[in-house]
């Protein structure tokens, strides 16, 4: 958990540095050490940041209309009961497949509502916070609805076929957050199981869902060089989803990666509708990117699947 604040944590260190240049009466000495001490704490967290920053230059080409698709991610939080205007957003912004989150009985009688232009879906609901809904318009086949690594989080992995006749592999999750007292190693358990099913032969494969991580983790790192996965925040930024109610404590949670055989045209964080999450809509196209996949590190896979193994360990709490 202590990996998400990383913007604020060089906001306070700067604040910090500020009020130390105005202080008085204080010793040269410790006026340098504690300065030193400061700007290589803000050093080190610029650095994790700074491939978070907007890249004007990066690959947003342009692309056929039938190799082109669109994935929408929406964590609706499991007591927000605002349907209307989550539907309302989807029917704006054209989504070609919905990926909904924390879905209850309740959410699935008023997602049936999409059905007539969503008609292809998965779904598992758990009656707790991982109930996960897949709507898509385009056609879907070999559709798997699983709880990988032994948790108890399901995952949709299904092949999308596009309106080309070119297929894309979906791979939809929502692994455990951290909380204090709580080992993270069922959610690292699934975010490495998700990178070996990247890395496996087959069509480029695009990874959706509340990650319950940052990008700049050292476990969502090791995630996009095992899968090759390429995180197209490199290109369009920061861009928070959660907290939705809070514009201080605030972090890109809700992520869109996928592997080089497709080209990220557009990401964008639309408005909220009553859930602490603000969905995501990224843009795609069917077609190689000139961005390369991040690569795999000595050691990766053998602590990859040291991490599974260790879920076999960890009960993973009642909810």
């Amino acid at each position: 958990m202590t990996d998400f604040p990383r913007l604020q944590y060089a906001i306070a260190i700067s604040i910090v540095l500020l009020v130390l240049a105005l202080a008085g009466r204080l010793p040269d000495r410790l006026r340098a050490a504690l300065a030193g001490l400061l700007l290589a704490a803000l050093a080190f967290n610029a650095v994790k940041l700074a491939p978070y920053l907007p890249d004007a230059t990066g690959d947003t080409a342009a692309c056929a209309p039938e190799r082109r698709f669109s994935v929408m991610v929406a964590n609706v939080k499991l007591e927000n009961h605002h349907a209307a205007e989550l539907l309302e957003i989807v029917r704006e912004h054209d989504p070609d497949l919905l990926l909904a989150l924390e879905t209850t009985e309740w959410w699935d009688r008023h997602l049936a509502e999409l059905s007539g232009e969503m008609p292809y879906s998965a779904a598992r609901i758990t009656g707790s916070f991982f109930g996960m809904h897949l709507l898509s318009r385009l056609p879907l086949s070999g559709t798997e609805v699983m709880v990988p690594v032994g948790q108890d989080t399901p995952a949709i992995l299904s092949t999308v076929t596009l309106p080309a006749g070119d297929e894309v592999r979906f791979l939809g999750i929502h692994p455990r957050p951290p909380h204090p007292g709580q080992s993270s190693v069922g959610r690292d358990a699934v975010l490495m199981w998700s990178g070996l099913e990247a890395s496996t032969a087959g069509p480029p494969l695009v990874l959706a869902g509340d990650l319950n991580a940052v990008p700049w983790e050292r476990t969502v790192e090791r995630l996009g060089r095992i899968g090759g996965l390429v995180d197209p925040r490199r290109i369009f930024g920061f861009l928070p989803t959660y907290d939705a109610h809070s514009w201080w404590m605030a972090w890109p949670l809700d992520q869109v990666l996928h592997t080089t055989g497709v080209t990220v045209t557009g990401l964008e964080v639309l408005r909220g509708f009553g859930s602490d999450h603000y969905p995501v809509e990224v843009m795609l196209c069917h077609q190689p990117t000139d961005v390369s996949s991040p690569e795999l590190r000595p050691g990766d896979l053998d602590r990859a699947r040291a991490i599974i193994a260790a879920t076999t360990r960890v009960t993973p709490p009642a909810q």
